[in-house]
């Protein structure tokens, strides 16, 4: 059983036909008669405190948790959404379809990141991209397989915070001689270090959808936030659109982990060394802030040697995820190569040592 909810859709002032969003003009383009108009935006971006927190409402938790159904105003055919989605394209007219105000509940978007091409230029941004990867198979670069995309708004919550670090670690340099028999033997010089480490961190992004994880996300990091604009329903015109499905709290674990990776390099980065043998970071945070934001993916679909893949692209970079075919064979020798550079060396001074 599919509930029925309102929908709003954007007209042309012009001549009443379907607006959608043009990444290529970055406004709405009436698809009948050529004409564009701006995106209406009525808000700033805002930011939440973390310490505040947020708990789904029952409301939400029912809107998320049951299927929808639009009645498209423009041909009348019914629209079915899946649990997560708010907007949608009419699939008989295409007409672009939002929730409506009154009938999404949880938290509204904070920010938004505009789709920077269209999905004829994804497709072709697709071929270019694969094509440079060197552990595809020869024969899908030279014939990539017929795909299906779609153009996606993920949901993501952008952490900012204020951090104040402790660290204690030893790292070591090496040095390496040959003595005169041609034998190299290699010595490390360990050394101390310890201080604090003072640093803010915006937009660390983490995902919060059941349809795509953390590590797909990383795939296709990073956006370029600078160009991030407030929510406006004008944006996701003609896209579909997924809800937020786990709560900030659920999420703050996650983005500490990547803040203390980026904490780790940033204090790596102050001294020269050549390994580390360990290194002990205590972190206070504060002054910590969310977004809701919502980020443009393609999503590619297609078969190859009967498997089925699912291959991410950033709507506003064009970099693509790591998941697309890969070569047994070039994978095998990427690893075998380095080993034999080692090897044969030692090899060749064995076989030497015995013939003498």
């Amino acid at each position: 059983m599919n509930k029925k909810i309102e929908s709003t859709n954007e007209k042309c002032a012009n001549c009443g036909g379907n607006l959608h969003f043009s990444p290529s003009t970055q406004d709405l383009a009436c698809e009948n008669c050529g004409s564009h108009f701006d995106v209406e935006i009525t808000c700033g971006i805002e930011e939440h405190d973390l310490n505040a927190g947020q708990k789904n409402s029952a409301e939400y938790e029912k809107f998320v948790n049951e299927n929808k159904m639009f009645k498209c105003p423009n041909c009348g055919a019914n629209v079915v959404l899946n649990k997560l989605e708010i907007a949608q394209k009419c699939p008989y007219c295409a007409t672009g379809l939002v929730a409506s105000e009154s009938q999404n509940t949880g938290l509204k978007p904070d920010a938004i990141i505009p789709f920077a091409f269209n999905e004829d230029e994804a497709g072709k941004r697709f071929q270019r991209a694969v094509k440079k990867k060197f552990f595809a198979p020869s024969k899908f670069k030279k014939q990539v397989p017929e795909n299906e995309i779609k153009g996606i708004y993920i949901p993501s919550y952008a952490f900012s915070a204020d951090t104040t670090s402790s660290y204690s670690g030893q790292l070591y340099n090496t040095h390496t001689e040959t003595d005169s028999e041609g034998h190299s033997h290699t010595e490390y010089e360990y050394f101390i270090v310890s201080g604090t480490f003072d640093a803010s961190y915006d937009d660390i992004m983490v995902e919060c959808s059941s349809h795509i994880n953390q590590r797909e996300l990383g795939g296709f990091l990073p956006f370029r936030m600078a160009d991030k604009m407030p929510y406006a329903n004008g944006f996701i015109m003609g896209y579909s659109v997924e809800k937020y499905d786990r709560e900030v709290n659920d999420c703050v674990a996650t983005y500490r982990s990547i803040a203390q990776t980026m904490i780790r390099s940033d204090i790596l980065r102050k001294y020269s060394y050549d390994g580390v043998s360990y290194l002990n970071i205590q972190t206070d945070y504060s002054n910590e802030k969310f977004e809701y934001d919502i980020l443009p993916v393609y999503r590619f679909e297609y078969d190859y040697k009967n498997k089925k893949y699912v291959t991410y692209m950033n709507g506003q970079t064009g970099k693509i995820d790591n998941n697309f075919p890969k070569s047994a064979l070039k994978i095998a020798l990427a690893i075998i190569l380095p080993l034999l550079i080692v090897l044969i060396p030692i090899i060749i001074a064995i076989i030497t040592s015995i013939g003498n």
